[in-house]
């Protein structure tokens, strides 16, 4: 009897990209290779980086990191993109992320998805200019990673140019709720929420559409704090948690699968 083949999607959450990669970790750990992996948003973060072939150390030093998080507003000139884009776009946002698709490059280099076999990877992204949802299988994996993370009025917008399997969905629930008091971090908190809901929507049709191709669908979930906007020292703590449920998730379920 064959073994099974997986495909893993990892969905949105704010900042937990470093809880997925965890998770992806453990499953790796334990000899679970998916043939595909994808993800939007911190999900295409950690799927990405898991694709493009580095380590597992690598890929934990990266997602914990302050230099990493920094890069989605290294290159903001901070007074003037404000000016520029409340009075010269059509879509006004705070920050810009060509950094980070300049540090993941020096990561892995200039690789397209279409390149990427072993394994295959797609990403969520939406073209706000014609109100459509795209799944990237081509193209710059740095690009189409970074904008499947730019939530309108947080980032601006990026430019960005079948087989039976049982898909794996990891999620993150958030357990504290409170929002920040002062502008703008309440601004970004609320967009935070609307994204998460809109994902969640998403999700229900994508699992209706699964349903309807005859594809199994297993959701597993990690629940833990929310992380902090900049300070992150509890980016290692969320990681471990994602290898955690990883291990649980694998026991009570992987395990069986595999060993037949």
């Amino acid at each position: 009897m064959s073994s099974p083949r997986f495909a893993i999607t990892l969905g949105a959450s704010f900042l937990g990209y470093a809880t997925h990669a965890g998770f992806l970790a453990r499953l790796h750990e334990l000899g679970i290779r998916p043939a595909r992996v994808g993800g939007s948003s911190a999900g295409a973060i950690a799927a990405g980086l898991y694709a493009a072939g580095l380590t597992q150390e690598k890929i934990r030093d990266v997602v914990t990191s302050w230099s990493f998080r920094q890069s989605f507003i290294r290159h903001t000139p901070w007074l003037r993109q404000f000016i520029a884009n409340t009075f010269r776009t059509p879509y006004p946002a705070p920050f810009k992320s060509t950094a980070t698709v300049d540090y993941l490059e020096a990561l892995f280099g200039d690789l397209q998805i279409e390149d990427l076999i072993d394994p295959s990877f797609m990403t969520a992204d939406t073209d706000i200019d014609h109100r459509q949802a795209h799944f990237l299988q081509t193209g710059s994996l740095a690009k189409a990673i970074v904008a499947s993370t730019c939530v309108p009025t947080i980032f601006s917008p990026l430019n960005h140019a079948s087989m039976m399997c049982s898909i794996i969905v990891h999620r993150i629930h958030h357990t504290t709720h409170d929002f920040p008091k002062f502008i703008p971090l309440n601004l970004f908190k609320l967009t935070a929420e609307a994204h998460g809901c809109a994902s969640e929507q998403l999700l229900q049709y994508r699992l209706k559409l699964a349903a309807m191709h005859g594809k199994k669908v297993i959701i597993t979930d990690t629940t833990h704090d929310r992380p902090a906007l900049f300070s992150g020292k509890r980016m290692p703590d969320f990681y471990e948690a994602g290898q955690e449920q990883a291990q649980r998730f694998y026991d009570s379920v992987l395990k069986q699968m595999v060993e037949g």
